[in-house]
């Protein structure tokens, strides 16, 4: 009886910690593409400030490019670039 109770537990923790790592891992990279996409949208400001084509930081970019990586990078200056250049 012991045994088995053993093994349940056993079992169950190595289902919990290989869900629980599968979920780690997608914050992780959300976390990770958000950080360097708010550090790409310094750098690129900074060069295209002067044409008049820059992107504010704020919690809606950050989650376009946390979520979205590079393309939602991409997205967010060529939606950016669009809308000054019919002004």
């Amino acid at each position: 009886m012991d045994y088995w109770l053993w093994t349940a537990v056993a079992g169950f923790g190595l289902i919990a910690i290989l869900f629980f790592n599968r979920q780690l891992k997608i914050a992780f990279d959300l976390v990770r593409n958000a950080v360097l996409g708010i550090a790409g949208i310094f750098a690129v400001n900074m060069l295209l400030a002067p044409a008049g084509v820059a992107i504010g930081v704020n919690l809606l970019t950050v989650f376009i490019v946390g979520v979205l990586g590079i393309p939602g990078f991409l997205l967010l200056y060529l939606t950016q670039w669009m809308v000054s250049r019919l002004v």
